[in-house]
Protein backbone atom coordinates (compact mmCIF):
# COMPACT_ATOMS: atom_id res chain seq x y z
CA UNK A 1 0.00 0.00 0.00
CA UNK A 2 2.50 2.47 0.93
CA UNK A 3 4.12 1.97 -2.30
CA UNK A 4 0.76 2.77 -4.40
CA UNK A 5 0.84 5.68 -2.28
CA UNK A 6 4.04 7.40 -3.07
CA UNK A 7 3.62 6.60 -7.00
CA UNK A 8 0.49 8.68 -6.83
CA UNK A 9 1.90 11.59 -5.67
CA UNK A 10 3.79 13.28 -8.74
CA UNK A 11 1.33 14.24 -10.60
CA UNK A 12 -0.17 16.78 -8.18
CA UNK A 13 3.23 18.15 -7.43
CA UNK A 14 3.62 18.73 -11.28
CA UNK A 15 0.16 20.93 -11.31
CA UNK A 16 0.95 22.97 -8.17
CA UNK A 17 4.35 23.85 -9.89
CA UNK A 18 2.74 24.82 -13.05
CA UNK A 19 -0.44 26.94 -12.26
CA UNK A 20 1.63 29.58 -10.28
CA UNK A 21 4.43 30.01 -12.89
CA UNK A 22 1.96 30.89 -15.24
CA UNK A 23 -0.15 32.84 -13.30
CA UNK A 24 2.61 34.69 -12.05
CA UNK A 25 4.01 35.92 -15.91
CA UNK A 26 0.49 37.10 -16.91
CA UNK A 27 0.81 40.87 -16.58
CA UNK A 28 4.45 40.70 -17.68
CA UNK A 29 3.86 40.58 -21.48
CA UNK A 30 1.19 42.89 -21.24
CA UNK A 31 2.86 45.37 -19.78
CA UNK A 32 5.93 45.20 -22.03
CA UNK A 33 3.68 45.50 -24.99
CA UNK A 34 2.02 48.84 -23.88
CA UNK A 35 5.42 50.20 -23.00
CA UNK A 36 7.05 49.63 -26.51
CA UNK A 37 3.92 50.33 -28.17
CA UNK A 38 4.28 53.77 -26.13
CA UNK A 39 7.54 53.99 -27.22
CA UNK A 40 7.22 53.48 -30.50
CA UNK A 41 4.27 55.99 -30.94
CA UNK A 42 6.47 59.14 -29.14
CA UNK A 43 9.44 58.29 -31.63
CA UNK A 44 7.01 57.84 -34.88
CA UNK A 45 5.32 61.44 -33.57
CA UNK A 46 9.09 63.09 -33.15
CA UNK A 47 10.59 61.69 -36.59
CA UNK A 48 6.96 62.57 -37.85
CA UNK A 49 7.50 66.72 -37.11
CA UNK A 50 10.86 66.53 -38.13
CA UNK A 51 9.48 65.66 -41.61
CA UNK A 52 7.38 67.99 -41.36
CA UNK A 53 9.22 71.06 -40.63
CA UNK A 54 12.42 70.46 -42.53
CA UNK A 55 10.37 68.90 -45.63
CA UNK A 56 9.35 71.86 -46.97
CA UNK A 57 13.44 72.56 -47.83
CA UNK A 58 13.04 70.42 -50.68
CA UNK A 59 10.31 72.32 -52.55
CA UNK A 60 13.12 75.71 -51.78
CA UNK A 61 10.85 76.64 -48.33
CA UNK A 62 13.02 78.01 -45.83
CA UNK A 63 12.97 76.42 -42.40
CA UNK A 64 14.67 77.77 -39.58
CA UNK A 65 15.03 77.57 -35.49
CA UNK A 66 14.59 80.39 -33.73
CA UNK A 67 17.15 81.26 -30.72
CA UNK A 68 15.69 83.96 -28.73
CA UNK A 69 12.75 85.76 -27.82
CA UNK A 70 12.51 88.92 -29.73
CA UNK A 71 9.70 87.67 -31.60
CA UNK A 72 7.61 86.32 -28.25
CA UNK A 73 5.20 85.65 -27.17
CA UNK A 74 3.69 84.37 -30.95
CA UNK A 75 7.35 82.66 -31.47
CA UNK A 76 9.59 81.59 -28.60
CA UNK A 77 13.32 80.08 -28.87
CA UNK A 78 13.27 76.68 -30.00
CA UNK A 79 10.56 77.25 -32.53
CA UNK A 80 10.69 76.18 -35.79
CA UNK A 81 9.47 78.28 -38.90
CA UNK A 82 9.19 77.56 -42.28
CA UNK A 83 9.37 80.74 -44.53
CA UNK A 84 7.31 79.98 -47.66
CA UNK A 85 8.78 82.50 -51.02
CA UNK A 86 6.35 85.00 -52.15
CA UNK A 87 6.24 87.82 -55.14
CA UNK A 88 6.69 90.97 -53.66
CA UNK A 89 3.55 92.09 -54.77
CA UNK A 90 2.13 89.64 -51.79
CA UNK A 91 4.37 90.93 -49.30
CA UNK A 92 2.01 93.14 -46.42
CA UNK A 93 2.06 94.85 -43.29
CA UNK A 94 1.27 92.62 -40.59
CA UNK A 95 3.86 89.00 -42.18
CA UNK A 96 6.30 87.33 -40.19
CA UNK A 97 9.28 88.07 -43.11
CA UNK A 98 12.30 86.44 -43.04
CA UNK A 99 14.49 89.43 -44.74
CA UNK A 100 18.72 89.82 -45.79
CA UNK A 101 19.67 91.56 -42.44
CA UNK A 102 20.27 95.48 -44.17
CA UNK A 103 23.07 95.83 -41.22
CA UNK A 104 24.98 92.52 -41.53
CA UNK A 105 25.90 91.24 -44.58
CA UNK A 106 25.05 87.38 -45.74
CA UNK A 107 22.68 87.31 -43.26
CA UNK A 108 19.20 86.89 -42.40
CA UNK A 109 16.34 88.43 -39.87
CA UNK A 110 13.48 87.49 -38.97
CA UNK A 111 10.88 89.78 -38.19
CA UNK A 112 7.24 91.32 -38.58
CA UNK A 113 6.29 94.15 -41.02
CA UNK A 114 5.40 97.09 -38.86
CA UNK A 115 4.85 99.89 -41.32
CA UNK A 116 6.28 101.11 -45.06
CA UNK A 117 8.78 103.10 -45.03
CA UNK A 118 10.08 105.72 -47.89
CA UNK A 119 9.57 104.54 -51.40
CA UNK A 120 8.71 100.87 -51.82
CA UNK A 121 10.95 100.07 -48.37
CA UNK A 122 9.84 98.02 -45.64
CA UNK A 123 9.99 99.03 -41.57
CA UNK A 124 10.28 96.32 -39.56
CA UNK A 125 10.34 95.16 -35.83
CA UNK A 126 11.26 92.61 -33.36
CA UNK A 127 7.26 91.46 -31.06
CA UNK A 128 9.34 92.11 -28.24
CA UNK A 129 11.26 95.06 -28.76
CA UNK A 130 10.30 97.83 -27.92
CA UNK A 131 11.21 100.35 -31.15
CA UNK A 132 11.14 99.57 -34.98
CA UNK A 133 14.27 98.00 -36.75
CA UNK A 134 16.92 100.99 -37.22
CA UNK A 135 17.20 99.90 -41.11
CA UNK A 136 14.35 99.67 -43.46
CA UNK A 137 14.73 96.79 -45.92
CA UNK A 138 13.61 96.60 -49.76
CA UNK A 139 10.85 94.05 -50.85
CA UNK A 140 13.59 92.33 -53.03
CA UNK A 141 15.30 91.66 -49.77
CA UNK A 142 12.37 88.96 -48.86
CA UNK A 143 12.97 85.57 -48.62
CA UNK A 144 9.97 84.14 -47.29
CA UNK A 145 7.12 85.12 -45.31
CA UNK A 146 6.53 82.30 -42.36
CA UNK A 147 4.12 80.13 -43.24
CA UNK A 148 4.39 77.31 -40.28
CA UNK A 149 5.63 76.98 -36.81
CA UNK A 150 6.86 73.52 -35.20
CA UNK A 151 6.55 74.59 -31.14
CA UNK A 152 10.37 73.75 -29.39
CA UNK A 153 11.41 71.16 -31.38
CA UNK A 154 14.66 72.95 -32.25
CA UNK A 155 15.38 73.35 -28.71
CA UNK A 156 18.53 70.64 -28.66
CA UNK A 157 19.77 73.45 -31.41
CA UNK A 158 19.46 76.43 -29.10
CA UNK A 159 20.80 73.86 -26.18
CA UNK A 160 24.00 73.19 -28.22
CA UNK A 161 24.67 76.54 -29.52
CA UNK A 162 24.52 77.95 -25.61
CA UNK A 163 26.87 75.09 -24.57
CA UNK A 164 24.15 73.61 -22.49
CA UNK A 165 25.37 69.83 -22.98
CA UNK A 166 23.62 68.90 -19.79
CA UNK A 167 20.16 69.26 -21.57
CA UNK A 168 21.58 67.31 -25.07
CA UNK A 169 22.51 64.44 -22.22
CA UNK A 170 19.63 63.86 -20.60
CA UNK A 171 17.45 64.50 -23.79
CA UNK A 172 19.75 62.07 -25.44
CA UNK A 173 19.20 59.68 -22.75
CA UNK A 174 15.37 59.98 -22.88
CA UNK A 175 15.63 59.44 -26.52
CA UNK A 176 18.15 55.95 -25.91
CA UNK A 177 15.39 54.86 -23.54
CA UNK A 178 12.69 55.39 -25.86
CA UNK A 179 14.77 53.46 -28.53
CA UNK A 180 15.18 50.36 -25.95
CA UNK A 181 11.47 50.92 -24.62
CA UNK A 182 10.60 50.21 -28.72
CA UNK A 183 12.16 46.91 -28.57
CA UNK A 184 10.60 45.34 -25.45
CA UNK A 185 7.92 43.13 -27.10
CA UNK A 186 10.16 41.89 -29.58
CA UNK A 187 10.73 38.27 -27.52
CA UNK A 188 6.62 38.16 -27.57
CA UNK A 189 6.47 38.96 -30.92
CA UNK A 190 8.95 36.12 -32.00
CA UNK A 191 7.47 34.10 -29.84
CA UNK A 192 4.26 34.52 -31.66
CA UNK A 193 5.74 33.90 -35.23
CA UNK A 194 7.48 31.08 -33.94
CA UNK A 195 4.43 29.67 -32.17
CA UNK A 196 2.33 29.43 -35.18
CA UNK A 197 5.42 28.30 -37.90
CA UNK A 198 5.67 25.53 -35.01
CA UNK A 199 1.61 24.87 -35.71
CA UNK A 200 2.13 24.35 -39.55
CA UNK A 201 5.04 22.26 -39.29
CA UNK A 202 3.90 20.04 -36.12
CA UNK A 203 0.83 19.85 -38.65
CA UNK A 204 3.04 18.54 -40.93
CA UNK A 205 4.81 16.07 -39.46
CA UNK A 206 1.70 14.36 -38.06
CA UNK A 207 0.86 13.49 -41.76
CA UNK A 208 3.94 11.77 -42.04
CA UNK A 209 4.56 8.80 -41.00
CA UNK A 210 8.27 9.03 -40.03
CA UNK A 211 10.80 7.51 -37.59
CA UNK A 212 12.49 8.80 -34.38
CA UNK A 213 15.29 9.86 -36.58
CA UNK A 214 12.92 11.89 -38.76
CA UNK A 215 11.66 13.93 -36.06
CA UNK A 216 14.93 14.28 -34.37
CA UNK A 217 15.97 16.06 -38.04
CA UNK A 218 13.08 17.69 -37.98
CA UNK A 219 13.85 19.51 -34.50
CA UNK A 220 17.67 20.21 -35.26
CA UNK A 221 16.31 21.57 -38.68
CA UNK A 222 13.41 23.58 -36.34
CA UNK A 223 16.81 25.06 -34.00
CA UNK A 224 18.97 26.04 -37.55
CA UNK A 225 15.56 27.68 -38.49
CA UNK A 226 15.40 30.06 -34.94
CA UNK A 227 18.96 30.62 -34.82
CA UNK A 228 18.62 32.36 -38.51
CA UNK A 229 15.51 33.87 -37.43
CA UNK A 230 17.27 35.46 -34.43
CA UNK A 231 20.24 36.64 -36.37
CA UNK A 232 17.62 38.40 -39.15
CA UNK A 233 15.67 39.71 -36.60
CA UNK A 234 18.87 41.27 -35.00
CA UNK A 235 20.01 42.67 -38.37
CA UNK A 236 16.49 43.78 -39.16
CA UNK A 237 16.34 45.78 -36.00
CA UNK A 238 20.25 47.25 -36.18
CA UNK A 239 19.00 48.52 -39.91
CA UNK A 240 16.42 50.06 -38.50
CA UNK A 241 17.94 52.03 -35.64
CA UNK A 242 21.05 53.32 -38.38
CA UNK A 243 17.97 53.99 -40.52
CA UNK A 244 16.56 56.09 -38.15
CA UNK A 245 19.55 57.65 -37.17
CA UNK A 246 20.27 58.41 -40.60
CA UNK A 247 16.50 59.91 -41.22
CA UNK A 248 17.10 62.55 -38.17
CA UNK A 249 20.60 63.18 -38.83
CA UNK A 250 19.64 64.04 -42.62
CA UNK A 251 16.61 66.66 -41.25
CA UNK A 252 19.06 67.86 -38.59
CA UNK A 253 21.18 68.80 -40.93
CA UNK A 254 18.71 70.24 -43.21
CA UNK A 255 17.47 72.56 -40.39
CA UNK A 256 20.68 73.74 -39.34
CA UNK A 257 21.93 74.73 -43.02
CA UNK A 258 18.64 74.87 -44.97
CA UNK A 259 17.38 77.88 -46.85
CA UNK A 260 21.37 78.82 -47.52
CA UNK A 261 21.96 79.04 -44.31
CA UNK A 262 26.28 79.09 -43.60
CA UNK A 263 27.20 82.59 -42.95
CA UNK A 264 28.98 83.07 -39.39
CA UNK A 265 25.90 84.48 -37.66
CA UNK A 266 22.90 84.98 -38.62
CA UNK A 267 21.94 82.10 -41.19
CA UNK A 268 18.73 80.62 -40.94
CA UNK A 269 19.15 78.54 -37.76
CA UNK A 270 20.04 80.03 -33.88
CA UNK A 271 19.90 83.35 -34.46
CA UNK A 272 19.47 86.37 -31.44
CA UNK A 273 16.01 88.00 -31.67
CA UNK A 274 14.83 85.94 -34.31
CA UNK A 275 18.16 86.61 -36.61
CA UNK A 276 19.39 83.05 -35.85
CA UNK A 277 22.33 83.58 -35.31
CA UNK A 278 24.63 80.11 -34.42
CA UNK A 279 25.79 81.27 -30.74
CA UNK A 280 23.71 81.78 -28.05
CA UNK A 281 26.15 83.58 -26.37
CA UNK A 282 24.82 86.44 -29.15
CA UNK A 283 28.93 86.01 -30.66
CA UNK A 284 28.17 88.64 -33.24
CA UNK A 285 27.92 90.98 -30.43
CA UNK A 286 31.27 90.40 -28.72
CA UNK A 287 32.89 94.16 -28.17
CA UNK A 288 35.95 95.00 -28.43
CA UNK A 289 37.81 96.03 -24.84
CA UNK A 290 41.23 97.75 -24.50
CA UNK A 291 44.03 96.91 -22.59
CA UNK A 292 42.62 99.76 -20.19
CA UNK A 293 39.00 97.89 -18.90
CA UNK A 294 38.96 96.61 -16.23
CA UNK A 295 35.43 94.91 -16.34
CA UNK A 296 33.44 94.84 -19.24
CA UNK A 297 30.04 93.60 -19.24
CA UNK A 298 27.65 93.04 -22.52
CA UNK A 299 25.31 90.73 -20.74
CA UNK A 300 25.01 88.41 -24.34
CA UNK A 301 24.17 85.60 -22.44
CA UNK A 302 20.72 83.86 -22.45
CA UNK A 303 20.07 82.60 -18.66
CA UNK A 304 22.17 81.66 -15.83
CA UNK A 305 23.31 83.87 -12.88
CA UNK A 306 26.68 85.10 -14.19
CA UNK A 307 27.65 87.21 -16.77
CA UNK A 308 30.92 87.20 -18.74
CA UNK A 309 33.70 89.83 -18.49
CA UNK A 310 34.81 90.60 -22.21
CA UNK A 311 38.04 92.29 -21.00
CA UNK A 312 41.07 90.44 -21.05
CA UNK A 313 41.05 89.36 -17.67
CA UNK A 314 37.94 87.26 -18.03
CA UNK A 315 36.76 88.28 -14.84
CA UNK A 316 33.27 87.30 -13.68
CA UNK A 317 30.39 88.92 -12.57
CA UNK A 318 27.26 87.84 -10.20
CA UNK A 319 23.95 88.47 -10.85
CA UNK A 320 21.60 88.76 -8.15
CA UNK A 321 17.66 88.07 -7.94
CA UNK A 322 15.78 90.85 -8.97
CA UNK A 323 18.81 90.82 -12.12
CA UNK A 324 17.64 89.10 -15.44
CA UNK A 325 18.85 88.80 -19.14
CA UNK A 326 16.82 90.31 -21.73
CA UNK A 327 17.14 88.89 -25.18
CA UNK A 328 17.78 90.97 -28.25
CA UNK A 329 19.51 90.34 -31.99
CA UNK A 330 22.13 91.48 -33.53
CA UNK A 331 20.99 94.55 -34.79
CA UNK A 332 22.90 97.63 -33.53
CA UNK A 333 21.30 99.29 -30.89
CA UNK A 334 18.98 95.53 -30.62
CA UNK A 335 22.02 93.72 -28.12
CA UNK A 336 20.24 91.75 -25.40
CA UNK A 337 20.94 93.52 -22.46
CA UNK A 338 20.11 93.16 -18.46
CA UNK A 339 16.69 94.20 -16.05
CA UNK A 340 17.42 95.22 -13.14
CA UNK A 341 13.95 94.83 -10.62
CA UNK A 342 14.96 98.42 -8.55
CA UNK A 343 14.73 96.65 -5.70
CA UNK A 344 17.39 93.69 -5.17
CA UNK A 345 18.97 93.25 -8.78
CA UNK A 346 22.76 94.53 -8.83
CA UNK A 347 25.57 92.87 -10.80
CA UNK A 348 28.58 92.22 -8.22
CA UNK A 349 32.31 91.84 -8.56
CA UNK A 350 34.54 89.61 -6.36
CA UNK A 351 37.83 90.89 -7.21
CA UNK A 352 39.02 93.72 -4.70
CA UNK A 353 40.92 96.84 -6.50
CA UNK A 354 42.38 100.08 -5.23
CA UNK A 355 40.76 103.06 -6.60
CA UNK A 356 43.09 104.71 -9.17
CA UNK A 357 43.53 108.25 -9.88
CA UNK A 358 41.91 108.31 -12.60
CA UNK A 359 39.08 106.08 -13.30
CA UNK A 360 35.92 105.78 -16.18
CA UNK A 361 32.48 104.33 -15.80
CA UNK A 362 30.73 103.92 -18.59
CA UNK A 363 27.28 102.03 -19.28
CA UNK A 364 23.95 102.41 -21.57
CA UNK A 365 20.46 102.61 -19.79
CA UNK A 366 16.81 102.98 -20.11
CA UNK A 367 14.30 103.44 -17.22
CA UNK A 368 11.28 105.27 -16.31
CA UNK A 369 12.02 105.11 -12.95
CA UNK A 370 11.15 108.22 -10.76
CA UNK A 371 12.82 106.91 -7.98
CA UNK A 372 16.80 107.42 -8.85
CA UNK A 373 19.17 104.73 -8.39
CA UNK A 374 22.74 103.96 -8.88
CA UNK A 375 24.10 102.20 -12.64
CA UNK A 376 27.24 101.55 -10.93
CA UNK A 377 29.65 102.35 -7.94
CA UNK A 378 32.84 101.15 -5.80
CA UNK A 379 31.92 100.03 -2.40
CA UNK A 380 33.78 98.71 0.51
CA UNK A 381 31.83 94.56 0.19
CA UNK A 382 32.00 92.83 -2.90
CA UNK A 383 27.72 91.66 -1.77
CA UNK A 384 24.98 92.92 -0.04
CA UNK A 385 23.80 95.97 1.06
CA UNK A 386 26.07 98.34 2.94
CA UNK A 387 25.65 100.91 5.28
CA UNK A 388 29.85 102.22 4.08
CA UNK A 389 29.07 105.15 1.68
CA UNK A 390 30.04 104.66 -1.83
CA UNK A 391 33.26 105.88 -2.53
CA UNK A 392 32.60 106.95 -6.28
CA UNK A 393 29.33 106.24 -8.28
CA UNK A 394 27.12 106.85 -11.08
CA UNK A 395 23.67 107.64 -10.41
CA UNK A 396 20.29 108.69 -11.32
CA UNK A 397 18.21 110.96 -9.38
CA UNK A 398 14.63 110.93 -8.14
CA UNK A 399 14.29 113.51 -11.49
CA UNK A 400 16.09 111.74 -13.61
CA UNK A 401 18.78 113.56 -13.98
CA UNK A 402 22.49 111.85 -13.82
CA UNK A 403 25.17 112.41 -11.33
CA UNK A 404 28.90 111.76 -10.99
CA UNK A 405 29.56 111.48 -7.05
CA UNK A 406 32.87 111.14 -5.61
CA UNK A 407 34.52 111.23 -2.13
CA UNK A 408 38.17 112.77 -2.42
CA UNK A 409 38.14 112.70 1.44
CA UNK A 410 36.22 110.50 4.05
CA UNK A 411 34.52 113.48 5.40
CA UNK A 412 34.04 115.47 2.10
CA UNK A 413 31.55 114.69 -1.36
CA UNK A 414 31.75 116.09 -4.58
CA UNK A 415 28.98 115.73 -7.10
CA UNK A 416 27.83 117.06 -10.81
CA UNK A 417 24.55 116.44 -12.02
CA UNK A 418 23.25 117.36 -15.45
CA UNK A 419 20.81 119.53 -16.14
CA UNK A 420 18.47 117.19 -18.47
CA UNK A 421 16.45 113.78 -17.22
CA UNK A 422 16.81 110.60 -18.95
CA UNK A 423 13.95 108.72 -17.13
CA UNK A 424 12.09 109.07 -20.50
CA UNK A 425 11.92 105.07 -21.39
CA UNK A 426 15.01 105.44 -24.43
CA UNK A 427 18.30 103.99 -24.14
CA UNK A 428 21.06 106.45 -23.58
CA UNK A 429 24.76 105.93 -23.67
CA UNK A 430 26.54 107.79 -20.55
CA UNK A 431 29.94 107.77 -19.77
CA UNK A 432 31.58 109.61 -16.26
CA UNK A 433 35.59 110.54 -16.77
CA UNK A 434 37.84 111.68 -13.70
CA UNK A 435 41.32 112.21 -14.83
CA UNK A 436 43.92 113.34 -11.79
CA UNK A 437 45.00 116.28 -14.52
CA UNK A 438 42.25 117.20 -16.56
CA UNK A 439 39.24 116.84 -13.57
CA UNK A 440 35.49 115.40 -13.84
CA UNK A 441 33.64 114.85 -17.91
CA UNK A 442 30.29 113.67 -17.78
CA UNK A 443 29.20 112.29 -21.38
CA UNK A 444 25.47 111.62 -22.59
CA UNK A 445 24.74 110.04 -25.76
CA UNK A 446 28.56 110.88 -27.13
CA UNK A 447 28.39 114.70 -26.25
CA UNK A 448 29.67 116.13 -22.80
CA UNK A 449 27.19 117.61 -20.62
CA UNK A 450 29.40 118.18 -17.56
CA UNK A 451 32.88 119.49 -17.20
CA UNK A 452 35.01 120.47 -14.42
CA UNK A 453 38.63 120.96 -13.66
CA UNK A 454 38.33 121.46 -10.81
CA UNK A 455 36.60 117.98 -9.46
CA UNK A 456 40.15 115.70 -9.60
CA UNK A 457 40.42 113.79 -6.81
CA UNK A 458 38.76 110.64 -5.19
CA UNK A 459 39.71 107.98 -2.68
CA UNK A 460 42.67 105.65 -3.18
CA UNK A 461 40.60 103.33 -1.54
CA UNK A 462 40.51 99.25 -2.23
CA UNK A 463 36.55 98.22 -2.70
CA UNK A 464 34.53 96.19 -5.64
CA UNK A 465 32.48 97.22 -8.48
CA UNK A 466 29.05 97.07 -8.99
CA UNK A 467 26.15 97.59 -11.39
CA UNK A 468 23.13 98.60 -10.15
CA UNK A 469 23.40 99.45 -7.07
CA UNK A 470 25.45 101.70 -4.68
CA UNK A 471 25.46 103.25 -0.96
CA UNK A 472 24.17 106.60 -2.58
CA UNK A 473 23.54 108.55 1.38
CA UNK A 474 25.74 112.13 1.15
CA UNK A 475 25.64 112.79 -2.28
CA UNK A 476 23.82 115.64 -3.53
CA UNK A 477 20.43 114.78 -5.06
CA UNK A 478 20.09 111.27 -3.00
CA UNK A 479 17.56 109.47 -4.87
CA UNK A 480 14.97 107.40 -2.99
CA UNK A 481 16.71 103.96 -4.03
CA UNK A 482 20.02 102.66 -3.83
CA UNK A 483 18.88 100.14 -6.94
CA UNK A 484 18.31 100.75 -10.46
CA UNK A 485 15.12 100.19 -12.20
CA UNK A 486 15.46 99.42 -15.98
CA UNK A 487 17.73 98.26 -18.19
CA UNK A 488 21.54 98.40 -18.34
CA UNK A 489 23.81 97.21 -21.24
CA UNK A 490 27.44 97.37 -22.09
CA UNK A 491 28.79 98.49 -18.73
CA UNK A 492 32.23 98.82 -18.49
CA UNK A 493 34.47 100.21 -15.74
CA UNK A 494 38.50 101.30 -16.61
CA UNK A 495 39.82 101.25 -13.01
CA UNK A 496 42.48 103.11 -14.14
CA UNK A 497 42.17 105.84 -17.29
CA UNK A 498 40.18 108.49 -17.85
CA UNK A 499 38.33 108.19 -21.41
CA UNK A 500 39.32 110.40 -24.02
CA UNK A 501 36.35 112.49 -25.61
CA UNK A 502 37.54 110.48 -28.93
CA UNK A 503 36.65 107.34 -27.44
CA UNK A 504 33.72 107.71 -26.05
CA UNK A 505 32.34 109.15 -29.41
CA UNK A 506 33.44 106.16 -30.76
CA UNK A 507 31.91 103.88 -28.50
CA UNK A 508 28.63 105.22 -28.44
CA UNK A 509 28.65 105.84 -32.83
CA UNK A 510 29.07 102.07 -32.38
CA UNK A 511 26.13 101.46 -30.54
CA UNK A 512 25.01 98.49 -27.93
Amino acid sequence: MTTIDLKLQPSPATASITVPRGASRSSGPWVRLLLATLARTVLGTLLGLLLWSAGPALIGWTPTTVMTGSMEPRISPGDIIVAKPVAESSIHKGQVLLFDDPDHADHLRLHRYLDNGTGTSIVTKGDANPEADSTPIERSAVVGVGFLRVPYLGMPFVWAAGHQYGHLIVTGSVLLLLLGASRLDRDLLREAKEARVGSIRTTGLRSVASGIATRASSAGTRRALRRRERRLARLRASAGVLGLMVVASGLAFTLVVGGGAGAAYSAPVANPGSNYNADANYDCLKETYSNETSFGFPYNELSGTTTTDGSSFARVGTLTSGATFVSGSCAVNDSPSLQLDGSTGQVTTAINLTGQASFTIETWFKTTTARGGALASFTTTPTGTTTANADRALFMTNAGRLAFGVRPTTSSVKTLTTTGAYNDGAWHHVVATLSSTAGTVVYVDGKSVITDSTSRTAQSATGYWRIGYGPLAGFTGTPTSNFLAGQVDNSTIYNNTAQTATAVQARFTAGH
